[in-house]
């Protein structure tokens, strides 16, 4: 049991996570380049700048987390990271769904390199599904830090609270 404890420490350390994020921001940028120049899909273009712009806000989280400056924000700084993060996702998530029945309906082939030539659904449907699993992450990760200051924040209510009512009754021994 002590290994998987540390093979999952491993992992999910932040260095791991920034080294991983780093590594989905050059695919993404390569992504975007490929199909670009290469593909000349654009659709699929689009698509992976953005699942790429959500790649960087899940670097500046992680950077935030590594530097510890990620304790200074606010509860306000991470509530517009969930919502917005959950409706693009869904967005993401929808786009997938219908590209990859438009790719089917429409027989797009994703077998052969030449068969990527133009615009590919399937090509596009995957980078919104990549988009979908940037944002998710970010709010996720936003909603869980959010309920740990929540968390800290009652814990040190009550520890206030208790220092007062000790306070209060040593004066009453006085």
């Amino acid at each position: 049991m002590p290994e998987s404890r540390n093979c999952c420490a491993l992992i999910c350390h932040i260095n791991v996570r920034i080294g991983w994020t780093i590594f989905g921001i050059l695919f993404g940028i390569s992504a975007v380049l490929t199909y670009a120049i290469k593909f000349e899909n654009w659709s699929a273009t689009a698509t992976s700048a953005i699942a790429t712009l959500f790649a960087c806000q899940t670097l500046w989280i992680y950077w935030a987390l590594k530097k510890n400056t990620i304790v200074e924000w606010k509860r306000s700084r991470f509530l517009p990271l969930i919502w917005p993060n959950i409706f693009i996702g869904l967005l993401g998530l929808i786009g997938c769904i219908i590209c990859y029945i438009f790719a089917g309906i429409m027989h797009q082939g994703a077998g052969s390199i030449s068969a990527l030539y133009g615009e590919n659904l399937w090509i596009t449907g995957s980078w919104s599904l990549v988009i979908t699993k940037w944002t998710w992450q970010n709010a996720f990760f936003a909603r869980r830090y959010v309920a740990k200051l929540d968390k800290d924040s009652v814990t040190s209510d009550v520890e206030v609270t208790s220092e007062e009512e000790e306070a209060d009754v040593g004066s009453m021994k006085i």
